[in-house]
Formats: structure tokens, sequence, C-alpha cells
């Protein structure tokens, strides 16, 4: 039998399962960064922090936020969005999507939007079969400035 996905809102106490989860998304962060992070994003209106947990361990956890630019309409913009290795193709993804999309109602948006790194050929076959679609190719550009 299954165990069943339970999507609540992030806590402090999510901080190494979080962290572990961004470190399969080649982001090394460390645990205190993330812990500092997510304790500034819990404040912020306009910011939401999810997670999916199976039998009490977070296999995954979506970032999303309000994105308000003033050039085009307001929409809901997904941050980041990661699902542990081992729980992949159990439909958890599709389960923080359809929680962030539901949040974005909520919020008087009628899009998400997200990006995804062109490596990600497995997910972006999974973010068109839930529906999104590929709209334009950039570039991202940084500068990194002195301390």
């Amino acid at each position: 039998m299954q165990k069943q996905t339970v999507v609540r809102e992030a806590v402090l106490e999510d901080c190494s399962s979080l962290t572990e989860l961004a470190w399969q998304l080649g982001h090394q962060a460390k645990g205190e960064q993330i812990k500092t992070r997510l304790l500034d994003l819990l404040r912020r209106d306009g910011h939401k922090v999810l997670v999916a947990e199976v039998g009490g361990k977070v296999a995954g956890w979506v970032h999303a936020f309000i994105n308000r630019p003033l050039h085009k309409d307001t929409t809901v913009e997904i941050a980041g969005l990661v699902i542990d290795q081992s729980y992949r193709r159990m439909g958890i993804g599709r389960k923080l999507l359809d929680a962030v999309e539901e949040w974005a109602k909520n919020q008087g948006c009628d899009q998400v939007t997200l990006a995804s790194n062109i490596t990600r050929e497995g997910a972006h076959q999974f973010y068109q079969a839930v529906g999104y679609q590929r709209t334009k190719t950039q570039y991202i550009f940084r500068k990194e400035l002195p301390k």
C-alpha cells in the first residue's frame, strides 16, 4: 500500500530536509543559510514554501512567489521545485504544483510561471505533461558585485 502524501506549509524544523533536497537540485547551500532564508520567506506576504511529506518524511518542496512586474500581468512564479530522487514519479510534484496553483488563484493570479534549466529534460517533460507550456528561450545574465 502506498503511503499518503501530505502537502503543508514548511516550518523551521524542515530545514535539514530542505537543504538535502536543494543539494539534489545542485545548490550547495548550507543548512544555516536555508534556515535564515526560510525564516525570512515565512515572514513575507506573497511567498509560499510548501513541503510534501510521505510517511512523515519530507519528499519534496516548492517555493513560489507573487511576481508583480511593471510591464506585464502579475503572476505567481515558482522559484524552485524539487522532489527527492527516490520519490519521483509518484505524483508528488503534481500535488505541490496543484497547491501552488490553488494559492495563485486565491491571490487573484490566473497564471503560474517557472524557469527550468535547459539541461533538465526530464523536468521539461514533467511540466509539459501537467499542462505547462514552453513560451520562450532566454539567456540569464549575472554580475557578481564587489563585497
